[in-house]
């Protein structure tokens, strides 16, 4: 889950609080929302106790369906509604904790965007100072307005609270099944992986928009008609970049498929989807018996046919020789069977190719974003995810997928 992808959510479960609730509890509203929004999300604490491959195949699962969305609502939104009933919330002890734990999240926020950008010379401290001075702000805030402030009994049915859970359960289930990475909607019955591709995991052309209007309408006094607008402002932007994105994929998809007619490539199936950060960049990728086929395309480029179409042998006998191990299994189900071999002497890496490469060229298994390394010890295959140390700063990476962006 990337910082960009948690704020994401954040942003879209406090609008919805405000739509549902924020006339009656104001800024709380908002708190739930992004806590509603965020509890998916939860599922990748039982990474510690799973390997690599178990961990991935449980993320996005059963607290991603459509029974969870439904079912989970009925529990925590009872527990809310009783914590406000009985005037818990209200308890020196319940405010401490709730205190503590703010000021923990913003302190591992601060040090997290810090870290990110933890070589980018003077800037470096530029972002420091504004994250900590923010960080300090927000802090204030919620010693004067919180820790202070003898706070009301909210008149709010349990009903209401469910409605609440359910919208920021659905609507984060929702948003998920738009990227690459697939959403399990249909667990317990089924673990077939929904994945539309329309947007990256992480976009701030998406998120920051609509933080900016949630912030601004959260200083606004409570239950009036401007923040009831600067909300839906906010949810309007969301909506209408999602329909950008969706429009971006049909045509990506149109140019795709006729460069390869260009090249008289016959696919069994095609996939494009939008890179990380952007909508703007697009991983291509294609199959059929034999090969897999690489590319990306910008909506800047100035050559429809693609700048490079990079080719991937199919490696049958690798294949036919993991074919019965059930990580192996796994990974070409996670993977929706987009899963390439790059031998070496010592192991073999299987390459998810669903997102493409680094570059417009791929050459073997580090110009690919995930990687999983398979070893044979003592007659047993072990599968571990590799993670190929970062070559160069952050800042450099950016700077390279900007100029591809711009089609260059």
């Amino acid at each position: 889950m990337l910082p960009v992808d948690s704020l994401t959510h954040l942003v879209l479960g406090a609008a919805i609080g405000e739509a549902t609730l924020g006339k009656k509890i104001g800024n709380r509203a908002l708190i739930w929302g992004a806590i509603g929004e965020t509890i998916p999300d939860l599922d990748v604490f039982a990474g510690p106790f799973l390997t690599d491959l178990q961990a991935m195949a449980f993320h996005r699962g059963i607290t991603h369906s459509v029974v969870f969305a439904v079912l989970a609502p009925l529990l925590v939104g009872y527990l809310v509604y009783r914590l406000y009933g009985t005037g818990f919330h209200a308890t020196k002890g319940y405010k401490t904790f709730i205190a503590i734990l703010n000021g923990l999240m913003l302190v591992a926020i601060t040090v997290g965007i810090n870290y990110l950008f933890r070589e980018q010379g003077f800037s470096r401290w530029v972002i420091l100072m504004i994250t900590a001075a923010a960080s300090l702000f927000l802090l204030w805030r919620l010693h004067q307005y919180y820790w202070k402030k003898d706070l009301e009994r909210p008149d709010i049915s349990y009903r209401q609270w469910y409605w609440l859970f359910f919208l920021t359960f659905a609507t984060h289930i929702l948003l998920d099944c738009c990227t690459a990475y697939g959403t399990q909607v249909f667990q317990p019955f089924s673990d077939k992986r929904v994945a539309f591709d329309n947007i990256a995991v992480a976009d701030p052309a998406y998120t920051f928009p609509f933080l900016i209007c949630v912030v601004i309408m959260a200083f606004m006094t409570r239950n009036t008609k401007r923040r009831t607008v600067m909300n839906w402002i906010g949810i309007g932007i969301s909506c209408t970049y999602l329909l950008f994105t969706v429009f971006n994929k049909i045509k990506v998809d149109k140019v795709f498929d006729q460069a390869l007619a260009h090249r008289h490539i016959e696919p069994t199936r095609t996939r494009t989807t939008a890179t990380i950060l952007n909508n703007i960049l697009w991983a291509c990728v294609a199959e059929d018996r034999e090969h897999y086929y690489i590319a990306q395309y910008s909506l800047l480029d100035s050559d429809p046919n693609l700048h490079y179409l990079n080719v991937l042998p199919k490696h049958d006998s690798i294949r036919q020789m993991l074919a019965d191990e059930p990580d192996y299994k796994k990974l070409l189900w996670f993977s929706n069977g987009y899963l390439a071999e790059f031998p070496t002497d010592s192991c073999i890496f299987l390459s998810d190719i669903r997102y493409g490469g680094f570059a417009d060229t791929v050459s073997n298994h580090t110009d690919m974003f995930m990687n999983f390394k398979v070893v044979n010890d003592k007659g047993e295959w072990q599968f571990t995810e590799y993670r190929e140390p970062f070559k160069g700063t952050i800042g450099e990476a950016f700077k390279k997928l900007w100029i591809r962006v711009l089609g260059y």
